[in-house]
């Protein structure tokens, strides 16, 4: 039998800053983040308005978004296309780790130094041609380093040539809803100083960055102030001076050419938040950094995460089955929402699911839908799952008994509850 819900149901229930890096005044010469464009994207919804007479930034574009959901606390020209520099390597250690999870490569595959990697300039290990180190050594000094010669010998390897990594490369981007980015290096390396041919933006650098933390393990590697190579033969130091001196910070990459200028893509955790800053075009070294800490500190101090469910845990409904019986949905995933810490008290859990459905259910089959909502609207939602096999005959003979008998009354169904 086709199954059919019915009925309508809407149930509620209700650092310090870098010391040593830069003068204080250089640091707060910026304005707050709050003082600029502002964007709140539950997707790109403007919260904030630029204010009079602020002074100008020291930086070319910035974004500051929770990393967990991509939920925006700051943007200015977070949109515009800028080049990416030495953070391209981002999305080809994206690629090469997800080529190592599939079992397409390993990390300790040996990869033969080409002529063309010992010959790449820039930001470099200083490999030469023939020799060999693992695959996850190159990874690491790509990363850590930033070194060209190694990022070119890990696209050799990953894709079989640098051409078919970029391919890799740009296809991802697509997959992430990068719109605004186009490689044509895996290091970001300009074919002339004056002249970049990589090209994205601060929000497509967030999006690459929330897949790293999500997908990878390479934060254990850009969270080291220095990480030894090829068996301690020597020690590379990261090229991210945030590590070490910006509580939680441990990721993510720098970039540089003249071009673009000073960039930089860093997270940082603290407690069960963890956030996402891009600076592009800063003026110097030390003050992408001092911007990126600032931009991070603003977002810590401001913000709060809120755990409202848990995967698995069930949810105070009913869903009744038109045969009898009744069957109490679960969370499909975790509940979880980032907001001003003013608006705590603001939010509420609204429960959207039929009160009534027929015909037979699965395991892990949609009842609705949970959504956590502020004073503006949605936050964020998550689906409500039924929790075990359900046919209409299990349900007449009681087999939802487990779920149906610690459910709450039906009237509970109209209670509202802060959370």
């Amino acid at each position: 039998m086709a199954r059919k819900v019915v009925g309508d149901g809407w149930k509620t229930v209700s650092t310090a800053l870098l010391a040593g890096l830069v003068t204080a005044s250089f640091i707060f010469a910026a304005p707050t983040p709050a003082s600029a464009t502002a964007t709140s994207r539950r997707h790109h919804h403007t919260i904030a308005a630029h204010a009079a007479h602020a002074a100008a930034p020291l930086y070319k574009g910035a974004l500051l978004e929770d990393a967990d959901s991509g939920r925006v606390l700051y943007a200015y020209n977070a949109d515009m296309e800028w080049p990416p520099a030495s953070m391209a390597k981002m999305m080809l250690l994206l690629v090469a780790s997800e080529q190592v999870a599939a079992g397409r490569v390993h990390v300790n595959d040996p990869v033969l130094v080409s002529e063309r990697s010992a010959h790449t300039g820039g930001s470099r290990l200083g490999l030469k041609e023939g020799e060999v180190y693992p695959l996850g050594e190159l990874m690491k000094a790509a990363l850590v380093k930033s070194a060209n010669d190694a990022a070119v010998a890990v696209a050799e390897k990953t894709g079989g040539s640098v051409e078919a990594t970029v391919r890799m490369m740009n296809e991802r981007a697509r997959s992430l809803g990068m719109l605004h980015t186009e490689y044509q290096t895996v290091d970001g390396l300009p074919p002339r100083p004056t002249h970049d041919v990589d090209r994205t933006t601060a929000y497509d650098l967030a999006a690459v960055a929330r897949a790293i933390i999500r997908e990878t393990d390479l934060l254990q590697w850009s969270g080291q102030q220095q990480i030894e190579f090829d068996n301690g033969v020597c020690m590379l130091n990261n090229t991210n001076h945030l590590i070490g001196h910006f509580e939680g910070c441990d990721g993510l990459k720098t970039g540089f050419t003249y071009q673009a200028g000073f960039n930089v893509t860093a997270t940082a955790k603290r407690g069960n938040m963890r956030l996402v800053a891009v600076i592009l075009g800063a003026p110097s070294n030390p003050q992408r950094f001092a911007q990126a800490a600032k931009l991070l500190e603003w977002g810590f101090d401001r913000y709060t995460a809120l755990s409202l469910l848990r995967s698995g845990e069930p949810l105070p409904v009913q869903v009744k089955a038109e045969s009898g019986g009744t069957i109490r949905p679960v969370a499909a995933r975790d509940l979880k929402v980032v907001l001003p810490k003013a608006d705590v008290s603001s939010v509420k859990v609204v429960y959207d699911i039929a009160p009534t459905i027929d015909g037979a259910v699965h395991a892990g089959e949609p009842l609705g839908r949970v959504i956590a909502l502020d004073r503006q609207g949605a936050l964020t939602e998550i689906t409500a799952i039924c929790p075990i096999d359900v046919s209409p005959a299990a349900v007449e003979l009681g087999a939802s008994d487990a779920f149906g008998a610690t459910a709450p009354p039906a009237e509970a169904n109209h209670q509202q509850v802060n959370q």
